[in-house]
């Protein structure tokens, strides 16, 4: 049998029963007792306001008038746990009187008879409605902000006071490749070593000045190894007590630093076209003006006269071929040209149909590997590639012992690498890129040419997309590399 309530072990005088019920109908909750089959049995005036009904009208009416079957079914769950002598808070959703749907915060304890049968269900409760609605409105702003920084373009990430991981949006695992296993680790650890210094400085200075927005750009390593340049914006919130980290926000900028550098190279190629192209179209100018005041003097005889005009038509003739070679060279960078798959093994045989007999003459022996990838690209512009790089090879493998040009190719992650190799003197690797320059001539002992073949190679394999290098060891030889896109088999 269950042990008695406190109000069951001392009689109630009418004073305490009045108090008692002055005190329940003045109540701003609603306070109600239910029986076994959810009718009411009492109800205070809180409960009438509650529910949307006239005073007094509630005691006899079922609960299920104003629940609808599916939250009437917790209604049931919960008086199933009265039944067993458990007291429990939850929420429940009625229909007003009107219509209206509010939401209850229920605290409902059971009561027993003597004997241990259970009687009703006594629940005091609140229309909460509004609290729900903000804790709703608070949880829907909550997954708003969660969902833009999770599917934001640029990375965010929050480190502790020790620069450790400690967050990262769903775009900083897409970008750099790491997922949770990062969290912990120190993010100097994935700072290039040649920036860690500065970069510690540069957080020591963060850490000094809370509140305060740092702009930096760093290399940093990606899950495969490679270093990113990442522009960043660095906010130290570690007395905000609703972050408590340092807040970087921040975006891979490779793309854009590669065509900066491209910027820089073309300016300089540009700064030294223009110089060049000045220096070599003023030497026959300053030819053609002096042979031209010279003819002009009375006392010139006639083998002068002959020989002051043909010196000034090797003049015309030599801007005549700067002329034809600035014209080759714009036009190779054009990225203009019918582009389809080649077979590269036929635009090198025609090359050296065209070649063989300075290739005999110099005892030049060419290797070319067989079958080469086909390529998708302009025929013209593949010869001429080849023709000046195969060129450039015979030039300077010629006065080797035994001269050898060897090309070939490979497919290398979805494109395709061509080399052009030579066993000659090779080339100071100090002039790696500026050997690519229009009018730039650096081979010993007066080899002839305008030095605008590798310069027409370069722009030539730029126009089709690829890119083009070189490696090379002085006296033992160059190999010249370029890309190209994979053509369709024929």
């Amino acid at each position: 049998m269950n042990r008695p309530t406190m109000l069951e072990e001392r009689p109630e005088s009418q004073e305490d029963q009045d108090r008692y019920r002055v005190l329940i109908e003045n109540q701003a909750m609603g306070i109600s007792e239910v029986d076994a089959e959810e009718y009411f049995l009492f109800a205070n005036p809180a409960a009438h306001r509650i529910f949307g009904v006239p005073p007094g009208t509630l005691v006899g009416r079922n609960l299920r008038e104003f629940v609808d079957e599916k939250n009437f079914s917790l209604v049931r769950q919960e008086t199933q746990r009265r039944r067993e002598g458990q007291s429990s808070t939850y929420d429940l959703e009625i229909i007003r009187a009107d219509g209206a749907r509010r939401i209850l915060r229920i605290n409902a304890s059971p009561r027993f008879d003597r004997e241990g049968r259970f009687l009703s269900a006594l629940a005091i409760y609140s229309d909460v409605t509004e609290l729900k609605e903000a804790e709703e409105s608070l949880r829907r702003r909550e997954r708003y902000y969660r969902a833009l920084l999770h599917n934001a373009a640029d990375m965010i990430t929050i480190l502790d006071r020790e620069l450790r991981f400690l967050w990262g949006s769903r775009s900083t695992a897409f970008i750099t490749g790491y997922t949770e296993e990062i969290y912990g680790r120190c993010f100097l650890d994935f700072i290039h070593p040649d920036e860690v210094p500065q970069a510690r400085l540069d957080f020591d200075y963060i850490i000094r000045n809370p509140g305060i927005t740092f702009h930096g750009v760093r290399r940093f390593r990606h899950s495969d190894g490679t270093y990113h340049y990442h522009e960043g914006y660095v906010t130290n919130l570690l007395e905000n007590p609703t972050v408590r980290g340092i807040i970087i926000n921040s975006r891979d900028i490779t793309e854009r630093k590669m065509i900066e550098e491209q910027l820089r190279l073309r300016n300089l190629e540009l700064d030294s076209f223009a110089t060049t192209v000045a220096h070599d179209l003023r030497v026959p100018l300053s030819i053609i003006t002096g042979y031209a005041e010279l003819l002009q003097s009375d006392d010139t005889d006639e083998e002068e006269r002959r020989l002051y005009l043909s010196n000034i038509a090797k003049a015309a003739q030599r801007l005549d071929e700067l002329t034809s070679a600035l014209l080759t060279y714009a036009q190779a960078g054009k990225p203009e040209g019918r582009v389809a798959p080649i077979d590269p093994g036929e635009v090198i045989r025609e090359i050296l149909e065209e070649r063989a007999e300075d290739l005999a003459g110099k005892g030049v022996e060419v290797r070319v590997e067989e079958p080469l990838p086909r390529v998708s690209a302009d025929r013209f512009k593949l010869h001429q590639v080849f023709f000046n790089l195969l060129d450039n090879a015979i030039k300077y493998s010629s006065q080797s012992r035994h001269p050898l040009v060897e090309i070939g190719a490979e497919e290398r992650q979805g494109e395709v690498v061509f080399h052009v190799r030579d066993n000659g003197k090779g080339i100071d690797p100090a002039l790696a890129e500026e050997i690519f320059m229009p009018f730039k001539r650096y081979g010993e002992g007066g080899e002839k040419g305008l030095g605008i073949g590798l310069s027409i190679v370069k722009r030539a394999v730029e126009a089709w997309g690829g890119r083009i290098w070189l490696t090379s060891v002085p006296g033992e030889g160059s190999t010249f590399f370029f890309t190209a896109l994979p053509g369709a088999s024929a």
